[in-house]
């Protein structure tokens, strides 16, 4: 499949031809390099902005910098584990790392915000992208042989782009730096630390710049996404805002308390990690946002829809959902990054080189997230460390997102050159590597999402969602839930379930009153995008922009589970097991510091920032608690 990323690195090579051509060259650089004089090579800002092959391949170098957890060459991961592995769906088995070095004991502190970075995301990351970015809006005018329109289409990209990069950080941390130009090496650095609704208020308005630029496609054509998938239209633009509004609307940001009391207190004076009180304003921002996003989408024939099944099974429904998160280039995909063509096993650091080491282990509290396949909620509980008297299967008759998130026992279900999938105590799984049973399935449970059974990576290429349709209506949902219309957030949920074959969301939870109890709808709503969103770095983030302090503080479990008849592996012709016992436990493996008493604080729902870059006296800031 061709993309743009793939003419990226053409034109890049044929420059690269060029400045052979015209003298000996040691390297060519690209991004801020590439505008840099070379010895006898007068590769510089303006032969870069000379012709339009230079400069698209400029841009597209910064889009080759967009926000994707799983890439080894962004590396914006918390030492080779997922973000999740800090909230309560995964808890990470890796015997090395900053997850088991640094955040489970609770030694994060300020200190690791620089040198060797162990945050949760590097504060300097992205900053050289945000540079591109602006140097390329402030000098394609310039560019003789490019048509007005394509330039304000890619100067509308760029700022699409500034506000992603800014997005990724902003989450972490709160209000940043206001970057609104390319600086000079010259030119005294002059942008302090701004406040929550400064910060907001310049990604906004870069996405409603973006949006208001007559060459701007709402959407790629379908017949040019084999060519040009990912790249940014208008829907990205009118989407990724309500995604930003969203966090800014949260209780971490907007509340009539800051979210910690802890010194130093210069940032919560400052407005810089919240907005000063509650604004009720802002979740009708980002409703607004949502609505605009779903009308230009109507008015332009609906090219971004939700992925639906070609069979009403559970295997169509595996499918579908596979396809939602996996495939590149059709109508699911709002925001869709290529930092990397295929998910290989080791291509890449994350998720499959190290999930089989046990950095993606899921939780027992993971798995009873996901409903019963009617829609109603698992109530398997009732049978762990018991003898399961009436044999219940907690893993049958599961929403099929359940099945392509998790590797769980399911009759007929193959792994590898396994004919069935033995995950019980002594079952086949141990005929594997031994890090597979050890540490992947050390927790009782498996990830499968994104490494499959790792022989299937590398034949598809595969994307990493920004922002999905999936994700676009359980947003809706929630600005609908927090301004008063319950009944439409249940409906826009079940758009979601019903594509999976699940029933409507207040039907199978009659007891939660979803549609006039609105603080049991918003739990609804975080479990379901838990579940449909499951390994796409969104539990974590929710559960900090939520202050979900009882996600932090309870212990979380891993699972044994036992075939009853005291059997392991199947011999051959032997029938499937029906009869199983499930014992529970705590993590007392790598347990974290946050389930001991009086340990865990609100000033960890964002990271410290870098002590040298205050010790600049530029005017950062640093967060309560740090």
């Amino acid at each position: 499949m061709k993309n743009f990323y793939i003419l990226k690195a053409l034109v890049i090579n044929i420059l690269l031809g060029v400045g052979l051509l015209t003298s000996c060259v040691d390297e060519f650089k690209v991004g801020d390099g590439f505008l840099e004089k070379a010895p006898g090579v007068s590769m510089n800002e303006d032969s870069v902005f000379g012709r339009a092959e230079y400069a698209r391949a400029y841009l597209w170098e910064a889009y080759g910098k967009l926000y994707h957890p799983f890439s080894s060459n962004v590396r914006y991961n918390i030492g080779d584990n997922p973000m999740d592995a800090l909230s309560d769906v995964i808890q990470s088995r890796l015997g090395w790392g900053d997850v088991k070095e640094v955040w489970y004991p609770g030694n994060y502190n300020a200190a690791y915000a620089s040198d060797w970075v162990r945050d949760r995301q590097d504060f300097n990351r992205i900053w050289a992208p945000v540079r591109n970015c602006w140097n390329f809006i402030e000098n394609v005018d310039r560019v003789p042989d490019m048509t007005v329109d394509e330039k304000e289409r890619l100067k509308a990209e760029s700022k699409i782009m500034i506000s992603t990069f800014y997005y990724s950080l902003f989450r972490h941390v709160g209000g940043l730096p206001i970057i609104d130009h390319a600086y000079l090496t010259t030119e005294p650095y002059n942008a302090p630390r701004a406040s929550v609704e400064a910060t907001v208020d310049f990604m906004v308005n870069l996405l409603d710049e973006a949006a208001a630029t007559p060459s701007l496609p709402f959407s790629t054509a379908e017949s040019e996404n084999g060519q040009w998938a990912g790249r940014l239209t208008k829907g990205s633009a009118l989407g990724f805002k309500a995604k930003v509004l969203l966090f800014a609307a949260s209780p971490l940001f907007n509340s009539n308390e800051p979210y910690s009391t802890q010194e130093p207190q210069i940032a919560v004076d400052s407005l810089q990690v919240w907005y000063g009180g509650y604004k009720a304003e802002l979740w009708e921002r980002c409703l607004a946002a949502c609505e605009d996003f779903f009308q230009e989408n109507q008015n332009h024939g609906n090219p971004f829809a939700l992925l639906q099944p070609t069979a009403n099974t559970e295997a169509g429904y595996m499918a579908n959902y596979r396809n939602a998160y996996w495939n590149r280039g059709d109508s699911e995909k709002i925001i869709e990054v290529h930092t990397v063509t295929y998910q290989t096993e080791w291509g890449d650091q994350l998720p499959a080189n190290v999930a089989h080491q046990g950095s993606f282990s899921p939780t027992v509290e993971f798995m009873e997230m996901f409903p019963m396949a009617d829609g109603k909620p698992f109530t398997g509980m009732s049978v762990y460390n018991t003898n399961n008297p009436t044999n219940i299967d907690i893993f049958e008759n599961r929403d099929p997102r359940m099945y392509e998130t998790l590797l769980t026992p399911k009759k007929g279900r193959r792994w590898q050159n396994y004919n069935q999938i033995e995950v019980w105590e002594g079952g086949n799984i141990e005929d594997a590597t031994g890090w597979y049973n050890s540490t992947m399935m050390g927790n009782g449970l498996g990830p499968f999402k994104w490494i499959l059974d790792f022989w299937n990576l590398g034949v598809e290429p595969v994307q990493f969602s920004l922002l999905r349709m999936g994700e676009m209506h359980l947003i809706y949902a929630e600005a609908l839930a927090e301004t008063g219309n319950l009944v439409k957030a249940c409906d826009e949920i079940d758009k979601v379930r019903a594509r999976v074959g699940l029933g409507q969301i207040a039907v199978s939870n009659p007891s939660l009153n979803l549609t006039s109890n609105k603080e049991n709808l918003i739990n609804e709503i975080l479990r379901e995008r838990t579940c449909e969103l499951g390994y796409e770095e969104s539990r974590f983030l929710d559960i900090c922009r939520r202050k979900l302090s009882d996600k932090f503080t309870t212990p979380l479990h891993g699972i044994k589970i036992y075939r009853k008849d005291g059997g392991g592996k199947l011999a051959e012709g032997e029938a499937y097991p029906t009869n199983f016992r499930y014992e529970t436990y705590v993590f007392t493996n790598n347990a974290r510091a946050w389930w001991n008493e009086g340990f865990f604080t609100p000033k960890w729902y964002l990271q410290a920032l870098p002590i040298p870059e205050i010790n600049k006296e530029y005017g950062l800031t640093q967060n309560p608690g740090w």
